[in-house]
């Protein structure tokens, strides 16, 4: 690792980092009409996905130590083509009936994800049907390698522990990026959270209302101390551990909002145990 690189930045590695399609998905990404049940975005769900893949705050933050940025944007090497863009969100945003919002993505180097030099069309097409049959990307919630054709060996705890919370919250089984699409507070990548608090305020002021404008999510479920803390400071209120509220109008539309532990959090954090029988039933009334 370079000695002038922060401690905690991430080491440049030598993925395949363009990916022949035929590799990536059997079908050409510019494909029409529903895929495993997800749509086509609309022009304004694609045009902000980019939007946000291409933050001008990256180019901005990387050599201005002042900029609120700067500390996760360090977290990679900006010069690299490989450097991995900022995640806008995973599923049908516009369709899916809950919206799962969290602090930050983690950043794995091994895995076949959007960087510099992939395509728009690329790019659409993972964060789109990141978690559909229909595509390689993900398989049972593992992550596709960069090699294009093999999977990492274990899931994604995260989106193992965010999934169980889904179904309990739906009380059946769910189909992710369906049932569910999923973002963050904060959309460029690090290690444990890593830069997050310093650049959380000036990431969600950019692009949260205009990300939740276009979802259609009766319920939004947000998990660990970020993401709650965004909706705190939304509504004026310090809220506690875990909890509902019903009937807040977030980008123009009335929502459920639920807030739970981090998935990763010790203690109890199953929603059936950290919320009330009343405040259950009013997540499944919704999503019925």
């Amino acid at each position: 690792m370079n000695e002038s690189y922060p401690s905690h930045r991430v080491p440049q590695q030598n993925p395949m980092i363009l990916h022949p399609l035929h590799r990536v998905t059997p079908v050409h990404p510019i494909c029409r009409g529903r895929v495993n049940g997800i749509p086509m975005g609309s022009n304004a769900s694609d045009s902000l996905m980019l939007e946000i893949c291409r933050c001008p705050n990256i180019s901005l933050a990387h050599q201005d130590a002042n900029h609120p940025c700067n500390e996760i944007v360090n977290v990679q090497d900006f010069s690299w083509d490989g450097f991995q863009l900022p995640e806008p969100w995973s599923g049908d945003l516009e369709g899916a009936p809950v919206l799962c919002i969290a602090s930050n993505p983690s950043i794995n180097l091994k895995e076949s994800y959007p960087n510099k030099i992939w395509g728009d069309d690329v790019r659409l097409d993972f964060f789109r049907y990141r978690f559909s049959a229909d595509r390689r990307w993900t398989k049972n919630r593992r992550v596709l390698l960069a090699d294009g054709e093999s999977y990492h060996n274990r899931s994604v705890a995260f989106w193992n522990n965010v999934h169980r919370q889904v179904e309990r919250a739906y009380g059946r089984s769910v189909e992710m990026g369906v049932d569910y699409a999923m973002t963050e507070i904060v959309h460029c990548k690090s290690e444990s959270e890593i830069g997050v608090n310093r650049c959380k305020s000036l990431c969600a002021k950019t692009w949260m209302d205009r990300i939740i404008a276009l979802s259609s999510a009766k319920v939004l479920m947000l998990f660990g101390s970020i993401a709650k803390e965004w909706f705190g400071n939304l509504v004026g209120e310090k809220l506690d551990r875990a909890g509902v509220r019903t009937g807040v109008i977030i980008a123009g539309s009335p929502r459920l909002v639920v807030w739970l532990p981090h998935p990763n959090a010790r203690g109890e954090r199953n929603l059936t145990s950290v919320l009330e029988d009343l405040e259950v039933s009013l997540i499944r009334s919704s999503l019925s």
